[in-house]
Parts: structure tokens; C-alpha cells; sequence
């Protein structure tokens, strides 16, 4: 069995499991690539790594099973390889973290603690003309997606609220009472979205402007950028049809060290929400948890099909 393994450059944590693992399985030649190497997988049966484009995947003729060392899968061709019946797998071992700074942006969106602290940087206490914060108590909470990380929000929330919502999948969710049958009536009848989608075809702009215009709260993004249609997000948070938002995830990413506008619009320049760059996962706790989680599936996988 030939495994490949790229996950952008090479460390002494991840050559100590590679070593453990040829030391455990007779038969297995394991590559560790960098990114100075080319990535040639005509070869490869198993593939542990943080991308893969089509024009490799074209050429993957033997590769059966993809391994990825986070929780999301869209740097991969997903169309593609559920052509080729091909498993990709991901790891949810830091889900609950991602709900944590879930909830840190509701509330400190809601609380309006950046404005707060802005005025207090500036001696301004404002006291005529103090905008009020919101609270979370007893509000309606709609989950867009309730994977892993919307089962560890509402653990998380429920000291605040019992209210939570989703769309209707045709089985019953623990802790989630209210179901409807689309985006746009979960919008109208909640005051708060959590999303936390994965991106693919089918969940591309998933949130669009119809949902976004029959919905009047606030709005938290830890899943991808792009199922919420950008030009809409931004333009209904500038009119503040929609109050607030706190997102973690952009439509624009750096492919340098240079400075990246997250997005073609202007989001910085609006003061109800609370920008992240994309650091859900990147708590200092359990550092190496998404790779030990990885190895952990990677070796059994070895252990049930290696010859």
C-alpha cells in the first residue's frame, strides 16, 4: 500500500507518526511531501493531505480513500470524487472549540463590545447616546447546519436559550423543536443564525439575498464564506435590515504574506459586526489533535486493508 501525505511542509511531530506507522506495517511505502516536491499521484492508494486539484486527482488512477487533517473538505474536487466513489473524510475533533468562538462572536456582536471599546480607546463614554446591547436570553436560535459543531453550539447555549431551530431533514434533531421547510422560513421566524455549512455545490450561495431580506437579527458565520451570497450579506448589514454579524470566514484569502481585503465589498467599514480571520480552530489547547485524530483513522484504515 502506498500512502502519500501533504500537508504543506514538514515538522518532527508528523515524521514521528510517519515512522511509527512504517514500523507497525510491513508492507507500506509512505511519501512525505513538501511543497517544493512535486505531487505525483498516479501511484498513491491513500492520500492524507490538505488539497488536491483535479488535474491531480485525473491522474490518481489507484486512489481509493482521502484523509484531510481538518474539518473542511472544499479544497477538493467533492463532484469529482463522489464519481469515483472515492471516501474523503475529515476530522471533527476541534468542533467544539469552533462553537466556542461561535459563541465569543455572537456576544460580543450582540454585547456591541467592539463599539465599547472603541469609544473607551478614545476617552468617549457617550453616555446620551449610548447604544443599547442585546442579550441572549430566551432568544430564537436557528442552526444552518447541525453537524458537529451545531450540536456543541446549542450544549454551549443552553444556559441562555432552549429556543433553536432548524430545517426540516425529515428526522428529529436532540434539543431542536422547531423545524421549517425552507432557509427563508427559518430567516423570518428566528433571531439569530449560527452557520456552520461546509462548502460544495450544493451549499454555494445557499444562504442568498430572498432568506437574507426575511431575516432582521443577527447572523454568525463559522462554516464557509460563500454559502451566504456576498454582495447581499454586505449590502443588508449596511442598511441594517440585518443588526449584526460575526463572522470567522470570507469570501477572499491571502495566497501571500501580503495583506488580503477578505472580500470585494467593504465589510471593515461597518460597525455591527465583528470581523475574525478565520481562527476557529487555532486555539492553543490540544495543538495537534486534528493530525492525532487523522493518524488514528489513517492507521486503521492501513490495519483493515493493507495485504
Amino acid at each position: 500500500m502506498k500512502v502519500i501525505i501533504y500537508v504543506g511542509e514538514k515538522n518532527e511531530f508528523l515524521q514521528n507518526k510517519i515512522n511509527s506507522l512504517m514500523s507497525e506495517f510491513e508492507n507500506l511505502e509512505i511519501d512525505f511531501l513538501d511543497e517544493k516536491d512535486k505531487k505525483d499521484y498516479s501511484e498513491t492508494d491513500v492520500f492524507l493531505g490538505i488539497s488536491m486539484t483535479r488535474e491531480e486527482l485525473e491522474k490518481a488512477n489507484k486512489l481509493k480513500q482521502i484523509f484531510v487533517p481538518y474539518t473542511g473538505l472544499n479544497n477538493f474536487p467533492q463532484d469529482e470524487l463522489l464519481q469515483r466513489e472515492i471516501n474523503i473524510e475529515g476530522t471533527h475533533v476541534k468542533a467544539k472549540y469552533v462553537a466556542e468562538k461561535a459563541l465569543s462572536l455572537l456576544l460580543a456582536t450582540m454585547g456591541k463590545v467592539v463599539i465599547y471599546d472603541s469609544e473607551m480607546r478614545k476617552g468617549s463614554w457617550d453616555l446620551e447616546n449610548r447604544r443599547k446591547w442585546e442579550s441572549l436570553f430566551d432568544r430564537k436560535v436557528g442552526l444552518v447546519g447541525v453537524g458537529h459543531i451545531g450540536q456543541e453550539f446549542i450544549k454551549l447555549v443552553s444556559g441562555f436559550t432552549t429556543n433553536f431551530s432548524t430545517i426540516d431533514r425529515g428526522k428529529k434533531i436532540e434539543n431542536i423543536s422547531n423545524y421549517y421547510s425552507s432557509f427563508k422560513e427559518l430567516a423570518k421566524n428566528t433571531e439569530v443564525l449560527i452557520v456552520s455549512l461546509p462548502l460544495n455545490s450544493s451549499t454555494k450561495n445557499i444562504i442568498d439575498r430572498e432568506v437574507l431580506e426575511n431575516f432582521n437579527g443577527y447572523i454568525v458565520n463559522v462554516g464557509r464564506g460563500k454559502v451566504i451570497e456576498e454582495e447581499a450579506f454586505y449590502s443588508l448589514l449596511k442598511s441594517n435590515q440585518i443588526k449584526g454579524a460575526g463572522i470567522d470566514v470570507w469570501y477572499n484569502y491571502p495566497s501571500t504574506g501580503a495583506p488580503c481585503s477578505p472580500s470585494k465589498y467593504p465589510f471593515h467599514e461597518l460597525s455591527n459586526m465583528v470581523m475574525s480571520p478565520h481562527v476557529g480552530t487555532d486555539n492553543q489547547e490540544n495543538k495537534w489533535s486534528y493530525f492525532n485524530d487523522t493518524f488514528s483513522k489513517l492507521r486503521k484504515y492501513i490495519h483493515e486493508n493493507i495485504d
